[in-house]
């Protein structure tokens, strides 16, 4: 028999209401990925106990760990429940058009994530579910040619096999990726237009050490701390504007919108505009590294000031589920 491949597994995300408990099967759709390493792992413990003939004594299940990342091509239809739990809140308006706007809260209770291997298994372990999950971080990233692509760093509480999936008819809200091919960017408020690349992490730094006493391993919570929003805006280097507000601490702020069609939202014309209002640069300069065209490498960091967040995400699309 012939090893299970990529293409033959189904994946999806449901809701929990309860940190760690089964969902109901309504609150679940299909996720598109490119790759999902979530998985779980659970080392064992020797037990150092002397014994006359050197042999080792039954070694102990130790904490569960359930972590890895789900890499996406960046698409607006099935994007809005993991942006909901990356940033903590959302408000909608519209009906088919819809704006999604996400701002940083509270996190949701958690996710339960699927994995089902398709049919060339039967019985157990056909399925394996993920309970208690966070996203933990997110990684975007603005090439100058190709997909935009997303990173979803999840952490879990435990994992535990089925024979079948939670939902046999599991709802797809689609797929269509975004491009940097209609992507724009301003920088300090003005049209930027010399940009080669943009990184951007979101981190919501997830308290990893919830274990108790009698828990069987599992963590009993996942809460977040700050969040943190960093980046780095690879640049071609034609005036010193973006250096001098770098090394004289000037505050700036990023706005990077990709989009297909009017953006305004309709089925084929959706969008997605991430703002931090707020960003300084970390102080660099520019290497000669040869004789063709220089460019310019600024890391940055987003910050809340007053009333003014220090990030907004905006998506328009024709799906309701957030």
């Amino acid at each position: 028999m012939s090893r299970i491949k990529g293409t033959e597994t189904t994946s999806a995300v449901y809701e929990e209401t309860v940190y760690g408990v089964a969902p109901d099967p309504a609150n679940g759709f299909l996720l598109h990925k490119t790759a999902f390493t979530l998985q779980k792992v659970q080392p064992r413990v020797q037990d150092e106990t002397i014994l006359s003939n050197r042999s080792r004594s039954e070694p102990m299940l130790d904490n569960v760990d359930v972590s890895g990342a789900l890499n996406q091509n960046m698409s607006a239809q099935s994007l809005g429940v993991l942006l909901k739990h990356l940033m903590g809140v959302v408000n909608t308006t519209g009906s088919d058009p819809y704006t999604h706007v996400f701002t940083v809260g509270q996190l949701p209770v958690g996710l339960m994530f699927e994995n089902d291997y398709g049919s060339k298994i039967t019985g157990s372990g056909r399925v394996v579910r993920y309970h208690g999950c966070k996203i933990a971080s997110a990684n975007f990233s603005f090439p100058v040619s190709g997909p935009v692509t997303a990173s979803f760093n999840i952490i879990g509480a435990d994992a535990a096999p089925a024979s079948a999936a939670l939902d046999e008819t599991l709802t797809d809200l689609g797929h269509k990726a975004f491009s940097s091919f209609n992507a724009s960017l301003t920088e300090g408020g003005d049209a930027f237009g010399r940009a080669t690349s943009i990184e951007l992490t979101i981190d919501n730094e997830l308290d990893t050490d919830g274990y108790v006493i009698g828990g069987q391993g599992k963590r009993n919570s996942l809460d977040e701390g700050f969040v943190t929003i960093s980046g780095t805006l690879n640049a071609q280097f034609a005036n010193a504007d973006l250096m001098n507000k770098a090394l004289s601490d000037t505050e700036s702020s990023l706005a990077i919108t990709v989009s297909r069609g009017t953006g305004a939202g309709s089925a084929g014309n959706e969008s997605i505009k991430f703002e931090l209002n707020q960003i300084k640069y970390e102080p660099t300069t520019p290497p000669i590294d040869g004789p063709a065209g220089l460019s310019i490498s600024l890391n940055f960091f987003a910050y809340a000031k007053a009333s003014d967040l220090g990030m907004v995400i905006t998506l328009k699309n024709a799906v309701a589920t957030v």
